[in-house]
């Protein structure tokens, strides 16, 4: 595993390289998220693939600029990202906001992407959607005294109510230290909201009348441990999937929107390998 830096698009971009060989699957992470929320995954997939995951612009280790958080600036980011990197085809897997980007991109970059794979995301959704996620983000700008406090703050949320090495890799890789170990999470509200915004002014499921590829579509049936409230619903995607040659739609069973990648890696990297073993 190597940490990259690259220059692209007038940004320092941090990326994770996982190392295997191979195709390359390129990981884009969530909303809050950083290049780290792919541990699992990544490593599992190294067997038969090259990884790399990025940060996007304003998160992680990339740079934090006061604008340009719309769907096209990061398709664009990322198209920019791989001409540097010299990588002209990638197998594209996103998470949540990095699902619709992936949408994005695979509408728009058409010779970059050989398979899409969406982790439970890539569908217009619902503005309830957008009011728990806005709930959702109490660690934003919020200064927590130690790195403990933060940790045991996020061991609280149900979310991760079965916390392991990689979500605590995940957000250790999310914060930054300030005065006399008081830390704070690397992502801002402003980002956030500059992102939800631009979220609202466009038609996603437009997207798919021009992705040419075979696309993968992971389900957290649990998704935001609300009845009603999902990023992509079942019914969606399984239309979004049955509309493209070679596609699928797959349930992982019993996950919620981060659990489907921190605790039920197994199922879907096993949902992974099967959809990519195809021609």
């Amino acid at each position: 595993m190597n940490d990259l830096k690259v220059r692209a698009n007038g940004l320092d971009f941090h990326l994770v390289d996982y190392g295997g060989s191979g195709e390359v699957v390129f990981c884009v992470h969530g909303l809050t998220a950083n290049s780290r929320f792919w541990d699992a995954v990544a490593l599992a997939l190294t067997t038969s693939y090259r990884v790399i995951a990025i940060d996007l612009r304003g998160r992680g280790d990339s740079c934090k600029p006061e604008e340009g958080y719309s769907l096209d600036e990061h398709a664009k980011d990322l198209n920019t990202v791989l001409e540097v990197l010299s990588i002209d085809r990638v197998i594209f897997m996103g998470h949540s906001l990095g699902a619709i980007i992936g949408c994005c991109f695979a509408a728009n970059y058409k010779e970059k992407v050989s398979h899409l794979i969406l982790v439970d995301g890539g569908a217009d959704f619902e503005p309830l959607v957008i009011d728990l996620l806005q709930s959702s983000l109490d660690r934003l700008d919020r200064i927590f005294p130690s790195l403990e406090d933060y940790l045991q703050f996020m061991r609280k949320s149900p979310f991760f109510s079965d916390w392991n090495r990689y979500v605590e890799q995940y957000f250790l890789a999310d914060v930054m230290e300030l005065e006399e170990g008081s830390v704070r999470s690397k992502v801002t509200r402003n980002v956030v909201a500059q992102e939800l915004q631009a979220l609202q002014e466009v038609s996603i499921n437009r997207f798919h009348e021009h992705i040419r590829v075979p696309i993968l579509i992971l389900w957290a049936p649990q998704c935001l441990l609300h009845p009603t409230a999902y990023l992509i619903t079942k019914e969606k995607g399984e239309e979004l999937a049955g509309r493209h040659p070679f596609s699928r739609f797959s349930e992982i069973t019993g996950s919620n929107h981060f659990s489907i990648v921190f605790s039920k890696h197994e199922a879907l990297v096993r949902e992974v390998k099967e959809f990519l073993s195809f021609p």
